[in-house]
């Protein structure tokens, strides 16, 4: 188990920002390389997004939340950034409190929170 401190520095401070459909964030894997076999939720406030709605790019591949399994992973290499894309809702500006809920297939469900302003 990781300690959800250590996890937090996944985060990249100051990426988190409204795009014209959504938001997003980076992330950038300081911990190991592992493979991504799913995203979500991601809980901003009292709303969950998780499926459809959360996309994850890394490299030139993206991937649907809804896409990412054990048999379909993504490999998500050690200071590797990846950005994660939620559709739907923008952020009103000010901090945001994000928790940010992934399973990988070493390690498991890994779970943490961040907060960041809207840039």
């Amino acid at each position: 188990m990781i300690p959800s401190f250590l996890l937090a520095k996944l985060y990249v401070k100051g990426s988190l920002k409204n795009t014209n459909d959504g938001f997003e964030f980076a992330l950038k894997n300081i911990i190991d390389s592992t493979m991504l076999i799913g995203i979500g939720p991601i809980s901003v406030g009292e709303k969950n997004y998780e499926g459809n709605v959360v996309t994850m790019t890394v490299g030139d591949r993206t991937v649907n939340g809804t896409e990412l399994s054990k048999s379909n992973p993504v490999p998500v290499r050690m200071g590797v950034p990846l950005k994660v894309s939620i559709a739907g809702d923008t952020l009103t500006a000010g901090e945001q409190k994000i928790t940010i809920s992934a399973t990988t297939s070493d390690i498991g469900r890994i779970k943490f929170d961040i907060t960041d302003k809207v840039a």
